[in-house]
């Protein structure tokens, strides 16, 4: 892994099609049908499947695909002292007490995870951003906020200092490339404010990328890279364009999907857009989360999840001449 540093030409949000055995085994669980044990065998499995068939396709960056997720990004939250759910039906958060990290499940799944790289690609960890966990505390109850945080710097306070534990002790783990995401279009003052807090704490060689709207990446400070998701019509892309030239950090497409090679073009256009303003060697092209779409089959999103990372592979060749 020494030698798999991130930029890459092509790297990927993260998030991968759970697959349909693993889906049966979370029902299994929920049923108490088998144990967390098995869960967690039929996890680690399915992760090594993905590891290897994302090596198979010729990337560099591998994710745990957030199989280890059910209701992401809360059951992240949930891992924090003083966060729980606020319901049996878990819909969202609420606080039990004064937010901190003591140990939170994603080290363990992080060193899983690095531990099935083989070496030859480096393992990345995609973090909901801190902006995301304060968004998701200041809809709770204000009364039942304020017995534990009636002053709000307390409540950044206390989330930037549970994040710079968490990194800290991810890094500790060999962590060296982690992706913060809120993408949600609600972006705050405080939200932009925690977010720089963390950034400023990052080890000098944790390379960060931030997953946002054009509001939020335009608003942090101390990342490596921007991945925004270019074909949304919010994503407010041109503004954004004269913010990253005068950075020095990559600057990543993240379209819905890569068309297949008879309509690669469209990609080529929008790189065309922007090399007036970036230079081809900082930009990437970055492949989306997964997801089933409303009007389409799982066998169908199953297909065009790996043909998209198919495309971006030609795309890029055509684009850079290779794909490191």
């Amino acid at each position: 892994m020494e030698n798999i540093r991130p930029p890459f030409k092509i790297d990927i949000a993260g998030a991968f099609l759970l697959p349909q055995a693993l889906k049966e085994a979370r029902e299994q669980y929920r049923n108490e049908q088998i144990s967390l044990v098995t869960l967690r065998a039929m996890e680690d499995a399915e992760i090594r499947n993905l590891v290897e068939r994302l090596k198979s396709a010729g990337l560099q960056v591998v994710t745990d695909g957030r199989f280890r997720n059910a209701m992401w990004p809360l059951d992240f939250m949930w891992s924090f002292e003083g966060v729980q759910p606020v319901n049996a039906k878990k819909t969202g958060i609420c606080l039990n007490g004064r937010i901190d990290f003591h140990h939170h499940p994603v080290i363990d799944d992080f060193m899983f995870l690095t531990g099935v790289t083989g070496g030859d690609v480096i393992a990345k960890q995609v973090l909901p951003a801190p902006s995301l966990l304060l968004s998701e505390v200041l809809k709770t109850d204000a009364e039942q906020l304020d017995v534990f945080y009636e002053d709000r710097e307390l409540l950044v306070s206390d989330i930037s200092a549970s994040y710079c534990k968490l990194i800290q002790k991810l890094y500790d783990s060999g962590c060296r490339y982690i992706q913060f995401d809120d993408s949600s279009r609600s972006v705050c003052e405080e939200g932009i404010a925690l977010n720089n807090l963390v950034l400023e704490a990052i080890p000098a060689d944790l390379y960060v990328s931030f997953h946002a709207s054009v509001d939020m990446l335009s608003a942090i400070r101390g990342v490596k890279a921007f991945f925004l998701d270019y074909d949304d019509e919010c994503c407010g892309r041109t503004s954004l364009l004269w913010f990253i030239k005068e950075q020095k950090a990559t600057f990543g497409f993240i379209p819905s999907h890569y068309p297949m090679p008879d309509e690669l073009d469209e990609i080529y256009e929008k790189i065309d857009e922007v090399t007036p303003y970036i230079a081809l060697n900082r930009l990437s092209l970055c492949v989306p989360n997964a997801q089933v779409l409303p009007n389409e089959g799982y066998e169908t999103a199953l297909k065009k999840q790996w043909t998209t990372i198919d495309m971006a592979m030609i795309a890029a060749k055509k684009l850079w001449g290779q794909t490191e």
